[in-house]
């Protein structure tokens, strides 16, 4: 699996490289640059029906795609938003993450405490690690849990914001592009 990543990133930094070679061959100078600008302005002003129609289909392909992430990383957030029982519990320790920095490698990244919480379900002790972490480790900490009563190890710590973040916005800007591409798609001339 390494080795068909690595030939995959091999082969897009050659094709990026050859891009950027024929590009800066053909525009060399800072006229052939405003050529080409103007000439694709005129392009677009000529073929605004078909500029617009691309548009509006990755509006709603990019809308479809925030959905299903929103969808699939905020399914459990919302059932226990809407069925979870509160109940209170306490921080009995921490489970030490690192998390790669944003450009994929180790060194780059930060290192988190995911808060391992414990509460009561009924008569049965449940314990479980929250989704998010912190940067500092404070023991004995009470917290207000949600959980679900049917499966009490589906639980997160209770907090009023945060139990939205991120899938709520993602999936509203989801929402969003898919409405604005079918109204476009719709009612646009």
């Amino acid at each position: 699996m390494h080795t068909v990543i690595l030939v995959l990133k091999i082969a897009i930094d050659v094709g990026l490289v050859v891009l950027y070679l024929w590009w800066r061959k053909r525009l060399s100078s800072s006229e052939q640059v405003l050529d080409g600008i103007k000439g694709f302005a005129g392009w677009a002003q000529s073929n605004k029906e078909t500029l617009l129609r691309y548009t509006r289909i990755a509006e709603i392909v990019v809308g479809v795609f925030l959905l299903c992430l929103g969808y699939f990383i905020g399914k459990d957030h919302y059932h226990l938003i809407r069925d979870g029982v509160r109940t209170p519990g306490t921080i009995v320790g921490y489970e030490q993450q690192y998390f790669r920095g944003s450009d994929g490698r180790l060194s780059s990244g930060s290192e988190a405490f995911m808060p391992i919480v414990k509460f009561q379900a009924g008569e049965q002790d449940v314990e479980f690690k929250d989704w998010m972490g912190t940067s500092a480790a404070v023991l004995n900490v009470r917290v207000t849990v949600l959980y679900d009563p049917g499966k009490p190890s589906l639980a997160m710590i209770d907090r009023p914001v945060w139990n939205w973040i991120p899938w709520a916005p993602t999936l509203g800007m989801g929402l969003f592009l898919v409405l604005v591409g079918v109204r476009g798609w719709m009612f646009g001339k």
